[in-house]
Formats: structure tokens, sequence, C-alpha cells
């Protein structure tokens, strides 16, 4: 007998068990994905600021170098005896003092330069020969007068360079002195971090290499054969995000410091939350699956005792109570939450009516009712073949200096403003058929019914001296003023849209007058 997966025999319990199953494995997986690829982002971008502290903290630590290099030279240009035996030319004693300074302060190359930036001696058991070849660029009037640092290739070995002038009490010379760019300084940037460096040179015509380094043995080879720029080396399932810090640059070729960063090392506290996560999803799928089995099998009878009432809320019939709210049982719980959700879904749809026509803030018509109230007046008007007695008045106002109030004392104020603007309003001696509207922001209009452009400005100087009034709240006292634009049916326009634009352009024509009101004048 042959077994067939027919999904379409299981029962309700069974589907819902299942659907619930998938739907949560693939959010899972979905969740791990965004999860994984947000670990991804996060590494680059972690990697990229540990490489960009590495490189102000190796500049840093070649500052102090300088720094202590400047100090070295300093002390040695205003030493008298070696003044002295500069003053007189005595190459021995010069030669003594600069090798014997310079071990002290480290620097291995010390050096006599002359007025004339020429090397004039070197230290005991120094080679001039080599420093000849960058003496130019050491000795160039902008490194003199920046009294900063240069690096400069010293055979194989990058030297940090700086000169000193010796005064007496005129320049007679400058001091120069170079610190080896070492293994010991690449450790030393190696203990104080979590990266590897590589101080490479770069000689045209040559292959790149690597004068020091911390690297181990396997990233060096592969460092080795890479050709071109490094952007990040792959180093056992591992990659090394690498950044490049020139430390000089000439015709010939450069020097520069490699700084790399593991992604895996990075990485490790987040595959760890990882790891976590998916241990926490395998149970959560266990539980899910239990509790979706409960929850189906209390979920089947109530749904079916509950189809009837369902259909009735189908069709919008609100008012119709559910069935079965007296029971104590399962049934009985879910008829209540159904009966709930009809009384808030019909207040719902009430207040979203509500909402479609009136101002939340004030309490007024909004524009789309003052519209249709206004639309209504027209083609009532016409219906009757234009009777003078249905003639309309629109008066639009807007509050002036509005946006200043908010700007200044806060949009709770500007609302307390537009609420006291309201009430001022429909305090109005109108009559029935008349309405006050909020438009929008501080807009503010009346429809006027059977009435001209006398009565309206009659009404707009009734609004006005209610303005003259100072309101006061939260201890601030504000002037309140309108600017009104008026516009007429039928007089000014045949329908509606035309007759609130043109009150509109009257309302500004009159703000931008600073005027009180402005009837429409086409």
């Amino acid at each position: 007998m042959k077994l067939q997966w027919r999904p379409d025999h299981w029962g309700l319990s069974s589907r819902i068990v299942a659907l619930s199953l998938i739907l949560l494995l693939i959010v899972q997986a979905a969740v791990f994905s965004v999860v994984r690829l947000s670990i991804e982002q996060s590494a680059k971008r972690q990697v990229a600021q540990e490489l960009a502290v590495g490189e102000r903290v190796w500049r840093r630590l070649l500052d102090q170098n300088a720094q202590k290099l400047q100090q070295g030279g300093s002390l040695l240009a205003a030493d008298f005896g070696f003044r002295a035996a500069v003053s007189t030319q005595d190459d021995d004693t010069i030669r003594s003092v600069l090798e014997n300074h310079g071990a002290r302060i480290g620097a291995t190359i010390t050096a006599l330069i002359d007025t004339n930036m020429a090397l004039r001696t070197v230290g005991d058991g120094q080679d001039d020969t080599a420093l000849q070849g960058v003496l130019g660029r050491l000795t160039s009037p902008d490194v003199r007068d920046a009294q900063g640092s240069q690096v400069a290739l010293i055979g194989n070995t990058p030297y940090q360079f700086v000169m000193v002038p010796i005064k007496a009490p005129v320049i007679v010379g400058w001091v120069l002195m170079g610190f080896p760019i070492n293994q010991k300084l690449l450790d030393d940037m190696r203990a104080i971090s979590d990266m590897h460096l590589a101080l490479v040179s770069e000689t045209t015509g040559e292959k790149r290499k690597v004068v020091s380094t911390t690297l181990p043995a396997g990233a060096l080879a592969v460092l080795d054969a890479t050709m071109g720029d490094i952007t990040e080396l792959p180093v056992d399932n591992d990659r090394w995000i690498a950044r490049s810090v020139k430390l000089d640059t000439n015709s010939v070729g450069s020097v520069r410091t490699l700084l790399f960063r593991s992604v895996n090392e990075v990485v490790a506290p987040f595959r760890q939350a990882q790891l976590a996560l998916a241990w926490i999803t395998g149970l959560g799928v266990l539980l899910f699956a239990i509790g979706s089995v409960f929850a189906a099998r209390r979920v089947t009878t109530p749904l079916r005792s509950l189809v009837n009432a369902t259909e009735v809320l189908g069709r919008g019939q609100y008012d119709v109570p559910m069935q079965h709210t007296d029971r104590r049982d399962e049934i009985g719980e879910l008829a209540k939450a159904f009966d709930a959700m009809r009384m808030n879904i019909g207040a719902q749809q009430t207040e979203i009516r509500t909402l479609a026509y009136w101002d939340r803030l004030t309490g007024l018509p909004n524009r789309a009712r003052f519209r249709e109230a206004v639309q209504e007046q027209i083609q009532a008007a016409s219906a009757e073949g234009g009777n003078p007695a249905r003639g309309m008045a629109i008066v639009m106002l807007d509050i002036d200096r509005f946006k200043h109030v908010n700007d200044v004392l806060g949009y709770s104020f500007g609302d307390q403003l537009l609420i006291a603007v309201a009430k001022r309003l429909t305090q109005q001696e109108m009559r029935g058929s008349d309405m006050v509207a909020r438009l929008g922001g501080d807009e503010f209009a009346v429809m006027l019914t059977g009435s001209d452009a006398d009565i309206a400005i009659t009404v707009a100087q009734r609004i006005a001296k209610s303005f003259e009034m100072p309101l006061a709240f939260e201890e601030q006292t504000v002037d309140m003023s309108a600017s009104m634009g008026i516009a007429c049916f039928p007089q000014h326009a045949q329908d509606v849209d035309a007759l609130l634009s043109h009150a509109e352009v009257a309302m500004y024509a009159a703000k931008s007058r600073t005027t009180l009101m402005q009837v429409y004048d086409a």
C-alpha cells in the first residue's frame, strides 16, 4: 500500500499547526539572514573604525618619537660645548658628541649640517654615504621651516628624521637626527592594539618589500604573493582588512605602513550571540509546536459556532450583538472577544466618519465638510433658478504671526490659540444655516447664507473687534489679529472651488497689504 502526502485531508488543527510552524521557520530564516547581514556590515564598520583609530595611534606613536628626537636635538643644539666645537670646527669633538648624544636617545643616525645644507660630519662609526642620497629632501626649506619629522628610506630601513638649528646667536648649522622605524616600534604598536602591522617599501620598477612586520608566516606569505594595492588578505578562512598609511613618498619610491585587522576576531562575539539565538530558536520552535496544537484545538470549536455571527459582521451590521457571550467556556470567551471587536469597529467607523468632516482640535467642521456645505447651498440656489435669497458670502481668515507664536511659544501654545480663535468665531451672532470651519493650520472660514458683501463686511468687523482682546495662556499674553478675505456667490464665482479660491486670494491680498479685510475684485 502506497502512502500519499495529502494535506487537503488534514484536519483544521493539523493545518494550523503545520502552517504556524512553516511561517515560524520562514520568519526565523529571514531573521537569521538579516542578523548575518547585519553582523557582516557591523563588522566592516567596526573594522574600518578600528583601523582608523589604529592609524591615529600609529601616527601618534611616530609623533612621540619625533618629539623625543626634537627634544634631544634641541638639548644638543643648546649645549655650549657643542656650539663651541661647531664654531671652532673641532670635528673630532663634534663626531664624539653626536655619537654619544644619539646613543642616549636612541637615534642611530646623527649628523651636523652646515649653513649651506651640506653634510659636514656624522657621528663616530656612522656611514655618511647612504645619508647623502636623501639629504637634499631632508634639508629642503619646507622641512626646515616646519621643523617637523620626515621619513626616508636608508638602505632597507625607514628612518624618522628631525632637524634642529644651532644658534650662536645666529644659525651656524643644523643637527640632523634619525630614529629607525624598526621591529620594536611595530611590536609596541601591536602590544597596544588588536591589529597587525607591516612596514613596506616600494621602489619604482621593483617588487614591494616588507621591511618589518608583526604578521605570522602564513599571512606574510599571502602578502608577498599579492600584487597591487592591498585592501584585504585571505588568511586561514579569515579576512584581514588592510589600511595603508603613507609615511614617505618621493620620485624613487615610497614607505608605508599596512595595518591589518581580522574580521573573525571582530565577528566572534556576534557569532556567539548567533549561536545562542539558534538554540533559542530551536527551543522556541518546539514550544511553539506544542502551543499551536493546544491553541488549534481550542480555536476550532468556537469558529464553528460563530461562523454565522462573523457573516453578520462582514455585512457591516455592527448593531447585532454576538451570541454565546453568556457561556463560560472557550466559546464564550471568543464570543465576548468578537462582541468587543464588533463594538470597537462600530465606534471606529463612527469616529472615522467624524474625522472625515470635523477638526479634532477645535471641534469645528473641516475643509471637506465646509466645501460640502457650500456646494449644497450653491446647488439649492441653482435649483431655485438663482433666487437672490440664496446668495452667499464666504469670509476666509488667516491668523497673523501664527508661525511666530509657534516658533517662540511652542506648538502647545499655538493649539490653545487656535482653540480660542474657534471659540470667538462661534460666539458671533450667526444664523442656524451659517457655518464656521477650520480649513487647516491657522486658516478659518465662515459661510454666511443669504448674505452679500455688505453683510460679510459687517461680520468681519465684528470678528476683528472680538480679536482686540489679547489672549492670556500660561502667563503669556498674545495680541491676536487676522487678515480676512471675502468672496460672494454668485457675484464672484459660480462654483464652490472658484468661490473658495477667490476668498483665499482676497485673504492673501489683505495680508500682503496689511489691511483688515479685502473683498475679492478680479
